[in-house]
């Protein structure tokens, strides 16, 4: 389908593979989402056509594509049912992640470090992780920043994942300990 870019909206759209995202291109167009083919010059307009019908044509899954006009450049869009527009709310990002995975990930031996760990004069905690430590590792395994990370920790609180083994207090970005429930 021929397009002038009036007729999409641009964004960023966020793709997951695991735990692992990426931050792509995109546009939406009548409610679905296409990441970024590649870009002709407008006198190109037919070989970029040409492989938009190659790739609808491809007998592996037909997939929709646009062509684009914007300005002196055509852009081919390709239709992509995995990715999520991100919007400004930080919390859209963090709600749609896919917690028994990410959980399994944060505990593997790439995970956070899970450890005995004893305050003061207690008794020791056991198989237990840092909070400052999980929003380091959520911030550079997903691509969140620190208040995304810290969203999150409060999701998998929320979603009975994890506990804090300090006091009842959200999660927090500090030195405080942290289980998962399964861990008991």
């Amino acid at each position: 389908m021929l397009l002038k870019s009036q007729d999409v909206s641009y964004c960023q759209l966020v793709r997951q593979f695991g735990t692992t995202s990426e931050i792509v291109s995109g546009v939406s167009y009548q409610g679905n989402l296409f990441v970024r083919g590649n870009i002709y010059p407008v006198h190109q307009r037919q070989l970029a056509i040409a492989e938009m019908r190659r790739s609808y044509l491809d007998p592996e899954p037909a997939v929709a594509c646009l062509l684009v006009e914007d300005g002196d450049v055509a852009t081919i869009w390709y239709e992509d049912r995995y990715v999520l527009k991100i919007v400004k709310d930080a919390w859209d990002i963090v709600k749609y992640l896919n917690l028994s995975q990410l959980v399994n990930e944060m505990r593997s031996p790439q995970g956070v470090t899970i450890e005995n760990r004893a305050q003061s004069f207690r008794l020791p905690y056991l198989r237990c992780f840092i909070g400052r430590e999980a929003v380091d590792w959520m911030s550079a395994r997903l691509s969140l920043d620190r208040q995304q990370a810290v969203m999150l920790g409060q999701r998998l609180i929320d979603d009975n994942w994890v506990k804090n083994l300090s006091d009842r207090q959200p999660f927090l970005d500090a030195d405080l300990f942290y289980q998962f429930c399964m861990d008991k």
